[in-house]
């Protein structure tokens, strides 16, 4: 991520420590990475090393979430989701990806392969691309 949005980040999670999580080890992003079989986007490990699970605008979940977010894992958001859809084939993409948000409605927030992120519309059975980048989800989303 630019150096601008980290700086931005810190002043936002600064002024609240309930949307601040704790920073990430490189082993546990590692071994996360393994067990599901995904190779997660810098900018997300970036994320995850600086501020954990955190509020910044947008729920993102990892690890050490924020007292505002739940304790579950991308790990357990993610297995969660491929398991459920793939009962009856939905949202096939999910099945390569990794959840790193949910919607109010509960819908899965993930990053594909090709580091784009996108949400899963569970009543209609539709996926949307919400933007290029996890920078860029951020950077749309940032609290200011």
């Amino acid at each position: 991520m630019k150096q601008e949005l980290i700086s931005k980040i810190k002043l936002a999670l600064s002024t609240n420590d309930f949307f601040a999580g704790k920073s990430v080890n490189e082993e546990t992003i590692k071994k996360a990475e393994k067990e599901l079989n995904v190779n997660f986007d810098n900018d997300y490990v970036q994320f995850l090393r600086l501020f954990g699970g955190s509020y910044t605008g947008f729920p993102v979940y990892g690890f050490n979430n924020c007292e505002m977010l739940s304790e579950e894992t991308v790990i357990d958001l993610t297995k969660d989701f491929r398991n459920s859809y793939s009962i009856d084939n939905r949202c096939e993409l999910i099945q390569l990806s990794y959840v790193i948000s949910i919607s109010g409605n509960g819908d899965p927030v993930f990053i594909s392969p090709d580091n784009k992120v996108w949400i899963y519309y569970h009543d209609d059975d539709e996926t949307e691309e919400l933007n290029k980048s996890f920078e860029e989800l951020i950077e749309q989303n940032l609290m200011v």
